[in-house]
């Protein structure tokens, strides 16, 4: 199962969404048996759902993608804490626009992708923006975020005062919306133990 809790809007509707999907796909599975298949498994695969549910009575498997390091869409659906968040992409800053209130960082599509969430104001947000703190980051800047997106640059939006405080050639930490894509692009991720760590090669 793939399930559509990423478009829920509560732990609550997350719930009823796995437990209609478990149910549905159980009667599928004693239907198959009836006519002789009886090995049918029952695979649950989203994040969302394997993150707020506690029971997992008649499901053989689970698999969710960005369990392992969480991200911003993450984060916004209730399904994690922001120190939960085990991942950020290292953005130097480019350039800065201060009559627009954008910061221009090396961090883009390739590297983010196009995924975005859509906050309380309607806004669409590529990632969420950290500052450095000694070997990891600190929180997220409330008034900074990820407007959009070219191949390698992103537009930071930010507020005066976050503005005044970033120059060209500091670096920004930017929270992805979707971690497995950022994992996939980028290949390898340094740990906050200083190891070096690479994903399984592709082979196409």
């Amino acid at each position: 199962m793939r399930g559509h809790s990423y478009e829920a809007k509560s732990a609550d509707e997350i719930r009823g969404i796995f437990f209609d999907s478990v149910s549905k796909m159980s009667s599928l599975r004693d239907e198959l048996a009836a006519k002789g298949f009886g090995d049918a498994e029952i695979s649950v695969g989203d994040t969302p759902t394997c993150s707020v549910v506690d029971d997992f009575s008649g499901v053989d498997e689970i698999r969710p993608g960005t369990f392992v390091f969480y991200d911003a869409k993450q984060l916004q659906l209730g399904c994690c804490g922001q120190d939960d968040i085990a991942i950020a992409l290292c953005c130097p800053v480019v350039a800065k626009h201060e009559e627009r209130n954008e910061i221009v960082v090396h961090g883009g599509a390739v590297y983010l992708s196009k995924d975005y969430l859509t906050d309380s104001r309607g806004i669409r947000v590529y990632g969420r923006v950290c500052l450095p703190e000694k070997k990891s980051w600190g929180p997220m800047i409330k008034n900074a975020y990820v407007s959009s997106l070219s191949q390698e640059h992103g537009i930071v939006k930010a507020d005066e005062a976050f503005l005044r405080s970033v120059h060209v050639g500091d670096v920004l930490m930017v929270l992805p919306v979707h971690s497995c894509l950022t994992v996939d692009a980028m290949r390898e991720f340094l740990t906050l133990d200083g190891r070096m760590l690479k994903t399984m090669p592709k082979f196409w």
